[in-house]
């Protein structure tokens, strides 16, 4: 007699713990033992992240829902969604802030194909007629993203990239992996601090050490501040005041710095160069791996090439502390390539979900 698999969807979270952190378990065995990419089930595909972002999402105008596939009450494959329902569009959980999106599954089988089959009808049964979607940045080779090729839609594809630790003996051992010319500027930059006598620093926050909201005003400021450069915007004083308010607001009540305050799986490396912030990162630390989805520098420090010497740094901390893996996240940015970075395709999707066949 076949298995049957059923969909259900629910408005709290809380409901579905118990399942989601069996998943979250059996997913994080199987990483261990070498049988799931953790890319297809990382931090943010589990129960704490999900929980804490469904916290405070909702909204007048947004909800969370999330959908479990269930296999005679076997849990199989959980999709956090967050629906704008003014507009009628769903998207990801986590779409603005993480860098890997996926459905939760840590079955990359039939049986995971089979669940994500009916996922994907039961949303085009429950929201087909008037309802849009964007999904995107979700590991190209995933089950999940498998299945919805089979629907016939259109896709696009973006680059991320991670550094495999585990690969190597020890530092040296990376650094001697690296480009020449990446290596020999890691080199320079060094030289640079010492023969300008300028004194670097690198501190680490954590929840038990969390950051003063005088640094977290200055690194969003940074950010925003570089956001207008990658962007390939014009600096001006509207803009400028523009930057300074983002930086404000994610000061006192941003998403990711609430993570900073409220997860134990994150962690702010800050460098600091003469006292001064020169680059930052955040990054979240899980099973042995790392995901970084923000880095910025100060370019006023650009000769002793901050960012680079940031992540060194932070590299050699993560081996001496038995880290598998640092995952850059999405986007292409060179300096990713230069730091030793593999390549691991997203992809993405969005339309009108009624067009799935």
């Amino acid at each position: 007699m076949e298995r049957k698999i059923v969909v259900k969807i629910y408005k709290d979270i809380w409901i579905i713990k118990e399942q989601w952190e069996e998943l979250d378990q059996l997913a994080s065995a199987k990483i261990q033992a070498g049988d799931l990419p953790y890319v297809n089930y990382s931090f943010y595909q589990t129960y704490p992240w999900n929980c804490f972002l469904s916290k405070t999402y909702n909204g007048i105008f947004y909800h969370t829902v999330f959908l479990m596939a269930e296999e005679e009450g076997e849990p199989l494959m959980i999709l956090p969604l967050i629906l704008d329902r003014f507009n009628k569009r769903m998207r990801l959980l986590s779409g603005r802030i993480a860098g890997i999106l996926n459905a939760a599954c840590p079955y990359q089988d039939q049986r995971g194909e089979a669940a994500a089959e009916q996922m994907l009808r039961f949303l085009k049964t429950e929201f087909g007629k008037e309802w849009k979607y964007k999904f995107k940045d979700i590991p190209l080779h995933s089950v999940f993203f498998q299945t919805m090729l089979t629907t016939g839609v259109s896709h696009s594809e973006r680059e991320s990239y991670h550094i495999p630790l585990s690969e190597f003996e020890n530092y040296d051992a990376y650094l001697s992996s690296l480009g020449k010319n990446i290596y020999k500027n890691i080199r320079k930059s060094y030289n640079h601090l010492v023969t300008d006598g300028k004194q670097m620093s690198l501190s680490i926050h954590t929840v038990d050490n969390p950051p003063s909201r005088r640094l977290l005003f200055k690194i969003w400021k940074l950010y925003f501040q570089r956001k207008l450069a990658w962007n390939k915007k014009k600096k001006s004083l509207s803009k400028s005041l523009l930057s300074r308010m983002r930086a404000v607001m994610n000061t006192v009540a941003g998403r990711q710095t609430k993570s900073m305050m409220k997860l134990r799986a994150s962690e702010l490396y800050v460098m600091t160069i003469d006292g001064e912030v020169a680059a930052f990162m955040h990054a979240y630390v899980h099973d042995n791996h790392v995901l970084m989805p923000k880095l910025a520098i100060d370019t006023c420090f650009a000769r002793y090439s901050p960012g680079i010497l940031l992540i060194q740094e932070s590299v050699k901390l993560l081996m001496e502390r038995g880290i598998m893996d640092l995952d850059m996240c999405r986007g292409d940015e060179r300096y990713k390539i230069e730091v030793g970075g593999r390549m691991e395709p997203l992809g993405g999707a969005g339309g009108r979900i009624s067009e799935w066949k």
